[in-house]
């Protein structure tokens, strides 16, 4: 299939107020067919198949270092064709030699002051006259196709950037309204909070837009983020965890929620193929006019997509939704992986539960274990107890803390048995006193 129609079909469902602002690919394609005809017409597809003359393609109005705030860039291509001296130069007035048909006497072609020719011998008399006629000198040749190229896929460009930049911004102001609607709904004090806590695990699970691996921190391409996704929403429609929200505003978050990420791959799938357009358009004109212009352009046309970095940004921060709510795996213990239930907060900072610190200091641990600062465990006493983290966990956890207070009462009263007995309950084994 030709681009132009892949184009066509894989922008088939992007919002209908963003068509007028693709690239047209088939009027520029056409407008490439002109600029050949132009060259052709004006005699300079022979005169670039002409080793005797050099052609400098050239850009007027045009500066690398302009920016998109001023509006459109303007340039108006032409072509400068001076003979070519195969980088040799001379200052000294040169002759040409050739032969008229007529005589067998050398006729003396005009003078060229500070250029160097190269006559070729194979030539035919009337070709390099006629060469030499149209550019003894050097000759500056506008192009109006080439221009009209350039004039019209620069503008598309800049109207192409002004949409994303209006979009980057409209997806931010959504972005915060659902942020606002997320911290409401996810309140402790609501009953939604571990149904959107399963979402939001599940959501990371498919690392949608970018990797959340210290080893992968990778942005997604479009292609994968929307596959990525839609396993996402069948599952959560598979489990009925959408069906068991409580809060009536629940459900309208979650579709924002779904919409929101869908928009994002949308921008990413609409700048991806536009500039892949632009790309293949340039390559074309080069390959079909024998000019290049690729190398003048490409910082320029670099300018007017957003940035890897700005589409990382906004993928990071549709990420960041799910920091609303806290994780569990980040208020676990680091020796027993459970929540740190009753925290205390070592002179090092790290926090343990007071269940395995007790422990540690049985067995004669004195310093913290994982920085090893020193006596950090010995020093400790009922003063490290973090009671603001605990109103937290004992808020935003209440299932996991109430576990963990059965766990931790159950193996106190083994260890008394023990104590007393001298037998060892083990983990899952009934206390039965006789």
């Amino acid at each position: 299939m030709k681009f132009s129609k892949t184009f066509e079909a894989s922008l088939g469902r992007i919002p209908s107020d963003w068509k007028p602002f693709l690239i047209k690919y088939k009027t520029l394609k056409k407008c490439i067919k002109k600029i050949v005809l132009e060259l052709n017409d004006k005699g300079l597809l022979q005169i670039m198949a002409d080793k005797s003359q050099r052609i400098e393609y050239s850009f007027e109005y045009y500066k690398p270092e302009c920016t998109l705030e001023d509006g459109p860039v303007h340039v108006r291509p032409c072509i400068k064709v001076c003979p070519n001296c195969y980088g040799q130069t001379s200052k000294e007035c040169l002759y040409v030699k050739t032969y008229d048909s007529s005589s067998s006497s050398p006729v003396d072609l005009p003078k060229y002051d500070n250029m160097a020719l190269t006559p070729l011998a194979d030539y035919e008399t009337h070709h390099m006259e006629k060469s030499l006629s149209q550019f003894s000198s050097v000759s500056r040749i506008e192009l109006e196709a080439d221009g009209e190229f350039f004039v019209t896929l620069l503008k598309e460009l800049y109207q192409l950037n002004c949409l994303q930049k209006k979009n980057q911004v409209k997806f931010l102001a959504n972005l915060q309204d659902i942020k606002q609607m997320l911290i409401e709904v996810t309140s402790p004090f609501k009953k939604d909070i571990y149904t959107w806590r399963k979402i939001f695990q599940i959501y990371l699970e498919y690392k949608i837009f970018v990797g959340n691996t210290e080893f992968d921190r990778e942005e997604r391409n479009w292609e994968f983020a929307q596959n990525q996704l839609t396993c996402f929403i069948d599952r959560i429609d598979n489990s009925h965890l959408v069906k068991s929200f409580k809060h009536p505003s629940s459900k309208i978050v979650y579709e924002n929620f779904v919409k929101l990420n869908i928009r994002l791959i949308l921008m990413k799938k609409f700048q991806y193929f536009n500039q892949l357009a632009t790309t293949k358009l340039i390559k074309k004109h080069d390959k079909k006019t024998s000019l290049v212009s690729g190398s003048m352009f490409r910082d320029l046309i670099e300018k007017y997509f957003l940035t890897k970095d700005t589409f990382k940004s906004l993928c990071c921060a549709m990420e960041q939704l799910t920091t609303i709510i806290p994780q569990i795996d980040d208020y676990n213990c680091p020796i027993c992986f459970n929540i740190a239930w009753k925290p205390i907060r070592l002179c090092c900072s790290h926090v343990f539960c007071v269940r395995c610190l007790v422990k540690s200091v049985r067995k004669g641990m004195r310093n913290c274990p994982i920085c090893r600062a020193k006596d950090a465990v010995y020093n400790a006493d009922h003063k490290n107890l973090d009671m603001c983290l605990m109103n937290f966990l004992d808020l935003y956890f209440p299932l996991e803390v109430h576990k963990k207070q059965k766990d931790d009462d159950r193996e106190r009263v083994a260890e008394e048995m023990e104590a007393i007995t001298g037998l060892r309950i083990e983990e899952g084994q009934s206390c039965t006193l006789l």
